[in-house]
C-alpha cells in the first residue's frame, strides 16, 4: 500500500470512531442503501443485487445511488423503492475531470460528500444498512456522512474497509457479477438470483423497439444483428478497419439486418464502418440508453467490444461476440470476470497469442457463434 493511500485509509478509519454506528445490523432493517455511483456496465453487471436484498429483506425499502447517466438503467426496477442521484466525483468517467487520488480531486469529493444537496438527501432516509459495492474511501465517507450505522465494503480494492463493520475480501479471480452478491451473503442471504444483469422493459418499449428494426426491404431479411464498434478506450477496441470487414462480411453473406448502435460521439465511426454496405444502419447518437436495451432485447446477436451493450445483451441472454482490443491480454480472464455462459464468446489476445484477431480470423468465429441466430448461414 502507497504512503498516500495509508493516510487516506487511517484518515477513513479514525473518522469512523466518531460515525453514527451500530454493534449489529438491524433486523430486519426498514432500509438499505446501495452505492453504485460508476459507468453504465458497471452498474450493469450487479443489479441482480438488488434482487437477492429484497429475497433477503422483502419488507425493507430498497434504495440505489447512481449517477444522472445510469437512472435509466434502472427504470422500472421492482425491486427498488427509488433511485437517487449520487453524482459522485470518483470512480467513473462521467464527473471525474481531475484525479481522484490528486489533493484536488479529494477535496472536491469531501466537497460534494459534506456540501452537496445529494449527500444531504441520502442522509434524510436514516437508512440502516449501507453497501459500497465498488469500496472506496469516499464512499465509506459518504455513507458515514449520511449516518448509516451498519456499513459495508471491500477489502484489498480501493479501500474505504476501515470504516465498514463488513467487507467483501476483494478476489480478481472472481466475477464482478458474482463478487457483488457477496455483499448479500455476508448480511445472511443464501438464495440467490443468477449474476446475470436484469433490465426490466416496459411493452411500449418492446413495441418500439420491434419497430425500429423494421427498416430492411429486402426478400429473407428476417434476422436482426447489432454491432457495437465504439468504446471508452481505444486500447480497448477492436479496430475499425476489422469492423468495417466484418459488417461488410455478415451484411453479404446473411442478409441480415444490421444496425450500428452507440453514443453521439461514435457517429462517426458508425459512417465509416457502414460507408457503401446495403441493409446496414448508423444509428449511434441517434437513440437513448432504454431504446439501445430494447433493440438489444428484438436483436438476434450482437458483436461489440468490452462495452455496456456486453452487459445489456446478457441480460436478454442474446448471443453475443465481445471483441478485444490490444489492452486485454487475456480473453479468457475478461470472460472470467466480465462474462456471462455459453452465449457471449470472448475474443482477443491469451498467453501464447500476442495479438489480437484480424477480421478474417474473427469472421468465421464470429459466424459460428451466431449461427443458431442467423438460421445456420455461414460467412
Amino acid at each position: 500500500m502507497s504512503l498516500k493511500r495509508a493516510l487516506i485509509e487511517n484518515f477513513v478509519g479514525f473518522g469512523a470512531r466518531f460515525a453514527r454506528t451500530s454493534k449489529a445490523p438491524t433486523r430486519p432493517p426498514r432500509s438499505v442503501f446501495v452505492l453504485r455511483n460508476n459507468d453504465i456496465g458497471d452498474l450493469l453487471i450487479i443489479t441482480p443485487i438488488f434482487e437477492a436484498l429484497k429475497r433477503l429483506f422483502p419488507s425493507a425499502q430498497l434504495y440505489a445511488g447512481v449517477g444522472k447517466w445510469n437512472l435509466s438503467v434502472l427504470a422500472n426496477n421492482p425491486y427498488l423503492e427509488q433511485v437517487l442521484e449520487i453524482n459522485a466525483p470518483w470512480h467513473n468517467k462521467f464527473v471525474c475531470q481531475v484525479p481522484p487520488r490528486s489533493l484536488r480531486g479529494l477535496l472536491r469529493s469531501l466537497g460534494y460528500i459534506w456540501r452537496s444537496s445529494e449527500a444531504q438527501q441520502l442522509k434524510s432516509l436514516c437508512c440502516d444498512i449501507g453497501i459500497d459495492i465498488l469500496g472506496s474511501p469516499e464512499g465509506s465517507l459518504l455513507l458515514m456522512r449520511a449516518g448509516i450505522p451498519w456499513r459495508l465494503g471491500v477489502n484489498g480494492y480501493a479501500g474505504g474497509h476501515s470504516a465498514c463493520q463488513q467487507n467483501v475480501t476483494y478476489d480478481e479471480e472472481l466475477n464482478v457479477g458474482r463478487a457483488a452478491l457477496k455483499f448479500a451473503e455476508l448480511l445472511g442471504a443464501s438464495d440467490l438470483p443468477e449474476a446475470r444483469p436484469q433490465l426490466f422493459l416496459a411493452d411500449r418499449e418492446k413495441d418500439e423497439a420491434l419497430e425500429a428494426w423494421d427498416f430492411a426491404d429486402q426478400p429473407g431479411a428476417g434476422k436482426r444483428i447489432i454491432i457495437a464498434p465504439g468504446g471508452g478506450v481505444v486500447e480497448k477496441c477492436w479496430p475499425r478497419e476489422n469492423y468495417r470487414e466484418l459488417v461488410a462480411a455478415l451484411a453479404a453473406s446473411t442478409g441480415a439486418r444490421i444496425l450500428l448502435v452507440g453514443s453521439p460521439a461514435e457517429h462517426e465511426l458508425g459512417e465509416y464502418v457502414r460507408s457503401g454496405l446495403g441493409g446496414v444502419t448508423n444509428i449511434c447518437g441517434k437513440t437513448s440508453l432504454r431504446q439501445i436495451f430494447g433493440l438489444a432485447w428484438a436483436a438476434d446477436g450482437i458483436v461489440c467490444n468490452s462495452s455496456m451493450i456486453l452487459h445489456a445483451a446478457a441480460a436478454f441472454k442474446k448471443p453475443t461476440v465481445a471483441m478485444l482490443g490490444a489492452s486485454f491480454t487475456s480473453a479468457r480472464k475478461h470472460k472470467q470476470l466480465w462474462g456471462y455462459g455459453p452465449e457471449d464468446l470472448h475474443l482477443g489476445r491469451e498467453p501464447g497469442r500476442n495479438r489480437i484477431y484480424s477480421a478474417p480470423e474473427a469472421i468465421p468465429l464470429v459466424s459460428t457463434h451466431l449461427q443458431t441466430s442467423l438460421a445456420g448461414v455461414s460467412i
